[in-house]
């Protein structure tokens, strides 16, 4: 691991160069070159952990100090007929007494969108994070709809692991009314399988990770029913694979719903369908058939407030266990208020349920394995004028409940942070 005065050093010789290139930049407006416009930021978090190998019985706590290197770059549709937005991070994780727990991450996130607002449309989307326990850098991608409902990334364990994405789509308004879209998905979790030494202090029975990856096509068509309201359809057709398992799952899903045209107060889209999901050797009687819903609404309800909530299911491989399968809902629901100017307060709960498809093997029994994870987070946020300076406190609240006692724990953390950006 590089020390922290490596980190911030490399900081000091990137703002150099930036600032070389346009000394002209205010600090919080980013440096311009043609119609690009590239923010460094330099982020320093400190964490207590309530419970540093989340473990169910003897919790350690432990405080970590986590500075982040970063660069955000935008572009302008207007001058160069496109939207491109995107950033790189890494940082260093140093903990005060579990060193073996010290940690980089790093990786980058990119989407690119074409004829917005047209009649066609084309948007591509990519990101890769290395990653250890929580994955915060998975929002930078979320905002696209092509991120969503793929392989599902499982932190449930604290598990080294490199995540990617990728995905595009195609657009196409035939008429006022009707509008068509083709998609293609890519997303990988890949294990490292060493994160065991990480872990050797407290002997916790913890399995490899199984490596997956997927491929979904997906078919959306959205017609105008009133000026404020669309009818949608959506087929999705998807393979999935696991490490160490011969050929491929087959997804299929058909949802119709409704979704918000052009309001003003609530932004919303909901869906509900069918879907099939078939293993390899299984035989067609034998496949997993659910009721497929997915929704996510945004709403406006003052000048200062917002509300958002969402949901969404499915069927995937599972990530530990051979051959095996999970069924897994997920819910969210926030409140965000701007107190004043540069004051925010924000809370955000989310809840997921995984149902293993196949009995497991524990303590030489078998047992039908049922996680339920709880998260809860509450934060203030002082954005300086210009914005070029944010200073937060965060308090997290980490729960897993299980019919397996390994997996369970409880994790707390509060978290002082402040981020510079030029």
């Amino acid at each position: 691991m590089r020390p922290l005065s490596h980190v911030l050093a490399l900081a000091a010789a990137l703002g150099v160069c930036l600032c070389a290139v346009s000394a002209s930049a205010r600090p919080g407006d980013g440096i311009t070159i043609l119609s690009f416009v590239f923010s460094p930021n330099v982020d320093v978090a400190c964490t207590w952990d309530s419970n540093v190998y989340k473990d169910k019985t003897n919790a350690i706590p432990d405080t970590f100090l986590e500075p982040e290197l970063g660069m955000r770059f935008s572009s302008s549709a207007d001058t160069n007929r496109f939207s491109l937005v995107g950033n790189v991070f890494y940082s260093e994780r140093s903990y005060s007494k579990e060193k073996n727990r010290d940690f980089n991450t790093f990786g980058d996130s990119l989407s690119l969108t074409y004829g917005q607002g047209k009649r066609s449309s084309l948007e591509i989307v990519q990101s890769y994070r290395h990653v250890d326990d929580n994955d915060r850098h998975a929002s930078d991608i979320e905002t696209s709809d092509l991120a969503a409902e793929m392989i599902e990334d499982s932190n449930t364990l604290d598990l080294e692991r490199d995540i990617h994405q990728f995905g595009g789509e195609v657009m196409r308004r035939f008429t006022d009314k009707l509008e068509l879209g083709l998609s293609y998905r890519y997303s990988g979790v890949f294990y490292d399988n060493v994160t065991h030494d990480r872990l050797d202090p407290k002997q916790l029975f913890v399995p490899y990770g199984l490596d997956l990856e997927g491929h979904i096509f997906q078919f959306d068509g959205a017609l105008q029913l009133t000026d404020k309201t669309d009818a949608t359809i959506t087929y999705r057709h998807g393979h999935q694979y696991q490490e160490f398992t011969e050929g491929s799952s087959v997804i299929d899903t058909l949802r119709i719903g409704l979704q918000a045209q052009g309001a003003e107060k609530l932004i919303y889209h909901a869906g509900v369908g069918y879907e099939r999901y078939q293993r390899p050797g299984q035989t067609s009687e034998e496949a997993t058939e659910v009721l497929s819903f997915n929704f996510a609404a945004d709403w406006f309800m003052t000048e200062k407030l917002t509300f958002r909530c969402g949901g969404y299911n499915g069927t995937q491989f599972s990530s530990f266990y051979l051959e095996n399968g999970v069924e897994y809902v997920t819910f969210w629901a926030g409140l965000g208020y701007r107190w004043k100017p540069n004051i925010t307060f924000s809370v955000r709960g989310i809840y997921r349920n995984d149902d293993y498809l196949d009995p497991v093997m524990y303590n030489s029994v078998l047992v039908d394995r049922d996680d339920d994870r709880i998260e809860g987070h509450a934060r203030i946020d002082y954005i300086a004028p210009g914005g070029f300076l944010r200073l937060f406190v965060e308090g997290t609240y980490d729960e897993v409940l299980s019919n397996l006692d390994f997996v369970e724990y409880v994790d707390e953390r509060i978290i002082l942070g402040g981020q510079l950006r030029y």
